[in-house]
Parts: C-alpha cells; sequence; structure tokens
C-alpha cells in the first residue's frame, strides 16, 4: 500500500468519523471529559504503535527488496560469465578438434618417415651383406688394386660416393628421427594443455550452474516474503484506518464534551484566520477559473493572499484533526470545532505547522504561517468551513 493511498484514507477516516454519532450529554462533567481523554490517549497509542509496526514492515519490504535487486545483479553477472564460460568451451573443442586433425596428419608423416627410415636400414643393411658375401675387403684393397693410376682416381671417386652416400643416409635417419620424436611430442603436449583448459573450464561453467540455481532459489524465497510482507502491509494499514476512525470518533466526542462544559466553540460566528488588514481575498467560494487550467472548476474555500510567514490563527477552539501534507493542499491543519463544523487551512510554508494532532487549541491561536505548498500560485491561506462534512461559503460564517 502506497504512502498516498494510506494519507487520503486517514483524511477520509477524520471527515468520515466526525459524523459517528456518540451519546454525550450536553451537561457532561469534567470527570466525563477526564475519561474521554484517558480514553483518547489510549487510542493514539495504539494508534502510534500500529504507525511504528507499519514502518517496520515498509523497512523489511524496502531491506527484502534491496536484496532482490542484489540478487537480480548477481544474476545477471553470473549469466555473464557463464556466457564467457561456454564461449570459451566451444573455442577450446574447436581447437581439440583442428590439434585432433593435425595430429592425424603429422601421424602419417610420421609413418612416411618411419618408412623412409626402413627403407634406409634395408639399403645399408643390403650393402653390409654384399660386402660380407664378397669378403673383408677394405676400401684400401680397393685402391691398391688399381691397374692403373686413371683406374686408382676412378676407384677413389667412387669410393667417395659410396661413403657420402652412406653418410648421407645415416645423417637422414638421425634427422627424421629427431623430428618424429619432436612432432609427437609437440603435438602430446598441446592435446594435454587443451585437455587440462577444458576441463578446468567445464568445471567453472558447472559452478557458475550451480550458483545460479542457488541464487534464483533465494531470489523466489524472497519474492515470497515480500508478498507476504506486502499483505500484511495492507492489512496493517486497514487496522491503521480503523484506529484513525475510532481517534476521530473520540475527537468528536471530546468537542462536543467541551462544548458541554462551555470550553469549545457553540455556533456562531467564526474568528478570522488572518488578523484584519494583513490580507486580502483573492479568490471566493464556487465556481471559479482554474489558476492552473485556465477552466472553470469548483473552489471549496476562500483564498487570502499574504506574505509568506504570516501568522493563521485558529478561527475557533477545538481539537486538531489533521497537521500534515495532503494533496492539493499542501502543509494543511484541520480543527474540528464542534459535531457538525471542522476548518481547514492550507498551503502552509514549509515547516510552518506549528500545532500537532489531539492538541487543544483556542480561537486566536497561533496555529500555522501562511506559504505556497500544495498546488497553489502564489503565497496565500486557503481556508475552508466543513459542515456536516460538506464545504460551505466561509464569508457567512467570519466575523
Amino acid at each position: 500500500m502506497k504512502k498516498k493511498i494510506l494519507l487520503s484514507l486517514l483524511i477520509t477516516g477524520l471527515l468520515a468519523g466526525s459524523s459517528i454519532p456518540t451519546q454525550v450529554s450536553h451537561a457532561a462533567s469534567q470527570q466525563s471529559l477526564d475519561k474521554i481523554n484517558r480514553e483518547l490517549a489510549e487510542i493514539q497509542r495504539k494508534k502510534r504503535e500500529q504507525k511504528q509496526q507499519i514502518q517496520k514492515t515498509e523497512q523489511s519490504i524496502a531491506a527484502v527488496k534491496k536484496q532482490i535487486k542484489d540478487l537480480n545483479t548477481e544474476l545477471m553477472q553470473i549469466d555473464l560469465r557463464r556466457n564467457e564460460a561456454q564461449a570459451k568451451l566451444d573455442k577450446l573443442e574447436a581447437q581439440m578438434e583442428e590439434t585432433t586433425l593435425k595430429a592425424a596428419q603429422a601421424q602419417d608423416e610420421l609413418d612416411e618417415a618411419k618408412d623412409r627410415v626402413a627403407k634406409r636400414e634395408v639399403l645399408l643393411k643390403t650393402r653390409v651383406k654384399s660386402m660380407y658375401e664378397r669378403g673383408t675387403v677394405s676400401y684400401l684393397d680397393v685402391l691398391l688394386g688399381s691397374s692403373d693410376f686413371g683406374d686408382f682416381l676412378t676407384r677413389m671417386e667412387g669410393l667417395q660416393l659410396i661413403l657420402a652416400q652412406d653418410t648421407r643416409i645415416l645423417e637422414d635417419n638421425l634427422r627424421d628421427k629427431e623430428t618424429i620424436e619432436a612432432k609427437k611430442k609437440e603435438i602430446d603436449h598441446q592435446l594435454t594443455v587443451y585437455a587440462g583448459m577444458f576441463e578446468e573450464a567445464e568445471d567453472l561453467k558447472a559452478e557458475l550452474d550451480r550458483q545460479y540455481q542457488k541464487s534464483q532459489v533465494v531470489k523466489a524465497e524472497l519474492d515470497k516474503q515480500e508478498k507476504q510482507m506486502a499483505a500484511d502491509l495492507e492489512e496493517e494499514g486497514r487496522r491503521l484506518l480503523d484506529i484513525t476512525r475510532q481517534e476521530s470518533a473520540k475527537y468528536a466526542e471530546q468537542v462536543r464534551a467541551m462544548s458541554a462544559s462551555s470550553s469549545g466553540y457553540k455556533g456562531g460566528r467564526l474568528a478570522l484566520p488572518i488578523a484584519d488588514g494583513a490580507f486580502r481575498f483573492s479568490s471566493g467560494f464556487g465556481v471559479r477559473k482554474d489558476p492552473f487550467t485556465g477552466k472553470s472548476a469548483g473552489h471549496n474555500g476562500v483564498d487570502m493572499a499574504a506574505p509568506k510567514g504570516t501568522t493563521i490563527m485558529a478561527a475557533a477552539s477545538g481539537i486538531v484533526t489533521y497537521a500534515g501534507y495532503s494533496n492539493g493542499f499542501g502543509n494543511t491543519v484541520m480543527i474540528k470545532h464542534s459535531d457538525e463544523i471542522t476548518t481547514l487551512y492550507g498551503h502552509i510554508r514549509e515547516g510552518g505547522i506549528k500545532v500537532s494532532v489531539g492538541q487543544r487549541v483556542t480561537v486566536g491561536q497561533k496555529i500555522a504561517e501562511v506559504g505556497s505548498t500544495g498546488r497553489s500560485t502564489g503565497n496565500h491561506l486557503h481556508f475552508t468551513v466543513y459542515k456536516n462534512d460538506e464545504a460551505v461559503n466561509p464569508l457567512p460564517y467570519l466575523k
């Protein structure tokens, strides 16, 4: 329940409660008035407690709403991190597939290299076998067996070619073996690294999923609490309205008792709420041109233009039934003078209310100061007289 709605209900309760009939004799004694005051004090105590309970509930709701807001932020952040983790998993999966393909290609290359090594080894073994079958003939024997110098050179060149080829075969074997081992190590290492990174990313994603689910459960519980507290607040508002009606009825009873004991307003004319000569009437009762819209509209009181801070006085003795902010009227005071008559003083300046609810005031007592709060175009007092809860023209009531 919003505060503005509650405030409107309170004002309605104050006005409606004034017409509740209470059987109080016009000859009520001071003892009867004291009893009424005690009962009123008890009602006001309950009202204060109820307001405190409403305030606590509102604070609890505000705290829960903050928790929900924080949780929503946390859920959003977790979602973003989950997106990042999933993107990382997708990238790693693509890299692992690419590396696996490279590994397959490398394996084919390694197999080819192994075949080359095997063929070279066969070639060397064949040459060794041939030399073995021919006997132990050394390179020196081949050279010394030359028929002439030309043959010697030819044999020398042939031997050099054989030595160079054998050396190249041995070097190629060594190089291919090293290449095989290096590529194998590189691919195995890369696959191991990717596998570790993928596992870490999966673990992070799983943890984020758990956090998200946990936060969702907490949020659901907080939503449930907020709904329950909102229902409690609405019920507490209804109880406060009932107490306010009781208070209003007791005020009316108190005013009637005061009137019967010659201490309150007994009818007749009201005093001016602003001293004579300190104001001018700027707007009357009834239909007029609305200063904001320019259209014809009803005006339920009279406006008395005066400088900001000018003293506003009680038009008659009575009990303050409202002292606070009211939509349209801005800072407002209402005083109940009798079972029939209530007066309203509107557009009071900021901090200009000088009385409180339940306070007894006497005619001419300062209750507020002129201002321009609420729906106002300048400093003035809006003064309304309610008779049996109906706004009437104040001018016939003023002295």
